[in-house]
């Protein structure tokens, strides 16, 4: 008898996005998209500031867009490292970050 080949999945996939030696140059909030965003999504993942447990945000899956998971996230970042817990990136969380890289 013939095999009969199991059928396609397809699944949803985030670009692959290099964030390799990025440094964060700019403000991040709400609406903000790029490598930046997906960047900071993997710091406060690999910190254990979770953006999601399954699906975009979730560790490894880290996606480009700062919505209001990833804002929450990184108010509580901010609070456990004694930054102005605003929520979103500025200048003080900005240099902190890319102390980490």
């Amino acid at each position: 008898s013939v095999a009969t080949p199991a059928p396609v999945v397809s699944t949803p996939v985030t670009p692959v996005v290099s964030t390799v030696g990025l440094k964060f140059a700019r403000d991040l909030r709400v609406g903000a998209s790029g490598a930046d965003v997906k960047k900071l999504q993997q710091i406060l993942n690999s910190k254990g500031f979770v953006i999601a447990t399954a699906g975009v945000g979730s560790v490894g899956n880290e996606g480009t867009y700062f919505g209001p998971k990833t804002s929450a996230a990184l108010l509580k970042f901010q609070k456990a490292n004694g930054l102005p817990a605003v929520g979103w990136a500025g200048p003080k969380t900005r240099a902190f970050l890319n102390t980490l890289q």
